[in-house]
């Protein structure tokens, strides 16, 4: 029961709650909301339990290559919605995101330093790059099936990633832990059913809430082995507190309502 827990239900939830944050306090929030590690984090716990913590180990090391391929998916999938719809929009970014992770494979063997310092880059490069959210109106009307069915799409893609990791190695596992699912549905359904404009916020929040889980891995990849589980853990959640109440912060204030004083501002200058 534990184990279906971590590995499913945890997920689904978080899909659930942010798309209720990013209805309610807008997409920027919402995207940051979606790269708390809800489904890596579990993953790379139960390879530690069920595995080793060496091979969790350079399972986190080598997923920060997929950390830095996410980012470089939200950039790509908010560049092309805007001219295709999402069955495309997806391919192409699902693209993007393996070749990322590949071209960063061999970062692995240089160690963690370098890892993480790599994808810092690349996620920060694929920040300054994101297209302009344009300014979010009234939200679609959507369906009453709209939650239940991005948190079934999330079940399944968790299923297979989940039971698909642990078989091909540490290496493959590290992948697995990141590939998209969250930003993904987050992203399809958003396209779909809200519009490109409202895409774009979501991949913006996305990409500055994915700084927050390259620390997480960082820390589970340079703790693990010396502190143990529970110890790398909750350092590791720690470092994603920290970092993703920076982000959300920065993210209320770019997306709260304008006040009299700010619009008294220019006026003032004046």
């Amino acid at each position: 029961m534990v184990d279906l827990f971590f590995k499913i239900v945890l997920p689904v939830l978080m899909i659930g709650v942010v798309t209720v944050a990013s209805h309610r306090w807008g997409p920027a929030v919402g995207g940051v909301l979606g790269a708390v590690p809800s489904k890596g984090g579990p993953i790379l716990l139960f390879l530690a339990l069920e595995q080793s913590p060496q091979f969790a180990a350079t399972s986190a090391v080598t997923a920060l290559g997929g950390a830095a391929g996410c980012g470089v998916f939200c950039l790509v999938y908010a560049r092309v919605c805007h001219r295709t719809g999402w069955p495309v929009a997806a391919l192409i970014s699902y693209g993007a995101f393996l070749v990322v992770w590949a071209a960063m494979i061999p970062l692995e063997n240089w160690g963690l330093a370098a890892a993480f310092a790599a994808a810092v880059v690349v996620l920060v490069s694929s920040r300054l790059l994101l297209p302009e959210a344009p300014p979010v109106g009234e939200r679609r009307a959507t369906t009453r099936s709209d939650l239940p069915a991005r948190m079934v799409a999330g079940a399944g893609m968790v299923v297979v990633v989940t039971t698909l990791g642990p078989v091909f190695g540490a290496t493959i596992s590290g992948m697995l832990a990141t590939i998209p699912t969250v930003a993904a549905v987050l992203a399809i359904f958003t396209h779909a059913q809200e519009g490109s404009d409202r895409t774009i916020g979501v991949m913006r929040g996305m990409t500055h809430g994915l700084l927050g889980f390259a620390a997480f891995l960082a820390v589970v990849g340079a703790a693990l082995v010396p502190l143990g589980v529970v110890r790398a853990f909750a350092l590791a959640l720690g470092a994603v507190v920290i970092v993703q109440a920076i982000e959300l912060r920065s993210a209320f204030q770019l997306h709260r309502p304008p006040t009299l004083e700010d619009e008294l501002l220019p006026e003032a200058a004046e």
